[in-house]
């Protein structure tokens, strides 16, 4: 072997330490809870559990309003995102999420998802929309096609850009953070309800 190749070899080692690493401290967790309070660079929340948390907000920390809506406001080509029960397609949903225009492509494609066992949050573009008890409904996203069945009582709300003035106190959030060299949690995303509003997500 010789010494070239060594230092190649090395080279490319260390650089895939150094990139599993970097993705490991970057890997991202969610939390959800109320706003206990907030200053310009950090935040406490309070989980469903009674405990707080507290992180950090830099100025990569997006926050985004989250507003009551209806499911008259879900339309053909809306981006929506819907969380699903565990079970077969169609699926029923829990919970349904439509987007600004700026927002579209959040979280695109089906994915497991935390709130319950079997859960999953799909977001994309409304294929096909049949109103009814209950409103059917198609999303379409790269890879695929996902279909739910939506009860008339399922909670919907719109997801918009917001400011970190938003983050009062008794608001609900759903956070999503990474973890930091020294172990601190810095949220990259917030979503904040607003008049009462909880998250779909």
């Amino acid at each position: 072997m010789t010494r070239t190749f060594k230092r190649s070899l090395f080279a490319a080692l260390l650089t895939a330490v150094t990139v599993t690493a970097a993705l490991a401290e970057q890997a991202m967790v969610r939390f959800r809870g109320t706003v206990a309070w907030a200053e310009s660079d950090r935040l406490e929340i309070r989980r469903p559990s009674g405990s707080t948390l507290a992180l950090r907000m830099d100025p990569k920390t997006r926050i985004y309003a989250v507003n009551g809506s209806d499911l008259r406001s879900i339309k053909p080509e809306s981006y929506v995102s819907v969380l699903g029960v565990a079970g077969s397609e169609p699926r029923r949903a829990t919970a349904v999420t439509l987007y600004s225009p700026s927002e579209r492509g959040f979280e695109a494609g089906s994915q497991p998802w935390d709130t319950a066992q079997g859960a999953t949050l799909t977001a994309g573009w409304v294929a096909d929309l049949r109103r009814g008890s209950p409103l059917k409904l198609a999303l379409s996203y790269e890879g695929g096609q996902s279909t739910f069945e939506i009860p008339g009582n399922t909670p919907v709300t719109q997801l918009s850009p917001g400011e970190r003035a938003q983050l009062q106190p008794g608001a609900a959030v759903t956070i999503f953070a990474h973890s930091d060299a020294d172990g601190a949690l810095t949220a990259g995303t917030i979503a904040v309800g607003r008049q009462g509003a909880v998250p779909g997500l």
